[in-house]
């Protein structure tokens, strides 16, 4: 019973290290923190902004695993969900950008011309759907 409590503590670890790096990996390979700080005039706070990525997620991990709910105030909550959707949101353009996928949607479907609908229903859809998501199918018992 030992032998495979350890197995199953040893899998478990090895998948979070691997999610982890991988994780880690993409958003060092897209230059999420570098860009998004030239946006904000703020480069000279790159450190700061990595170890706050970094602090954040080992954060929610472990709030996660240990099974810990905080009560939070839904003006909060709903800053903190808008916040995480938002670089979530960068993340998916960031990787859209380094595949070339809008460029390539543009030349193959000749739509330069509506390229600015393209966008704002992608965005739109984005946000239609997780609302979906959010407050119709998650049961809230």
């Amino acid at each position: 019973m030992l032998i495979q409590k350890l197995f199953l503590a040893f899998f478990g670890l090895s998948g979070g290290v691997v999610v982890g790096s991988s994780f880690a990996a993409i958003v060092t390979l897209l230059d999420i923190v570098p860009r998004l700080s030239q946006l904000a005039n703020s480069t000279h706070k790159i450190s700061l902004y990595e170890k706050v990525i970094t602090v954040s997620v080992v954060t929610v991990s472990l709030l996660y695993f240990l099974n810990i709910t905080l009560n939070i105030n839904k003006i909060i909550l709903l800053a903190i969900g808008l916040v995480m959707g938002i670089f979530i949101g960068l993340l998916a353009a960031a990787l859209a950008e380094v595949l070339n996928v809008i460029p390539v949607l543009v030349r193959r479907f000749s739509i330069i011309n509506h390229l600015y609908y393209v966008l704002m229903s992608m965005a739109f859809g984005k946000i239609i759907g997780s609302l979906v998501q959010w407050l119709v199918l998650i049961n809230y018992d």
